[in-house]
């Protein structure tokens, strides 16, 4: 079982280490210079490419989803599983939020948009 102590741990990943979500191609974005440090692009494993503004609606946009059908019978189970299931998509979108802003927090990521920003 997750526990929010995990999920609320403001430490550092290094990047490209993540089970559920890493960073994606900064690189390249970066050479190309469409590299925005504070929206990076986001690959959440098994689901897809989000930015990270976006994966943040989408996360809000599910709860709200799930929260809105506890007014029905099959609600409470459907509820129960985003939130508890360790193979939720919705856990995978949260683990994975989680982790990109770990890996943000890291001295590689720091420097590289430090880099990024003295070349522009």
């Amino acid at each position: 079982m997750i526990k929010l102590k995990d999920l609320l741990s403001e430490g550092s990943m290094a990047i490209g280490k993540g089970k559920f979500a890493n960073i994606y191609e900064m690189k390249k974005e970066m050479k190309e210079g469409k590299f925005d440090p504070k929206n990076p692009t986001i690959a959440v494993t098994g689901l897809g490419v989000y930015d990270l503004k976006l994966l943040e609606k989408v996360i809000k946009g599910d709860l709200g989803k799930a929260l809105n059908d506890i007014d029905y019978e099959s609600g409470v189970e459907r509820l129960m599983y985003h939130l508890y299931s360790k193979r939720s998509p919705l856990s995978s979108k949260i683990q994975g939020l989680s982790e990109v802003r770990q890996q943000m927090n890291s001295p590689a990521f720091k420097r590289a948009v430090t880099m990024y920003k003295r070349k522009r």
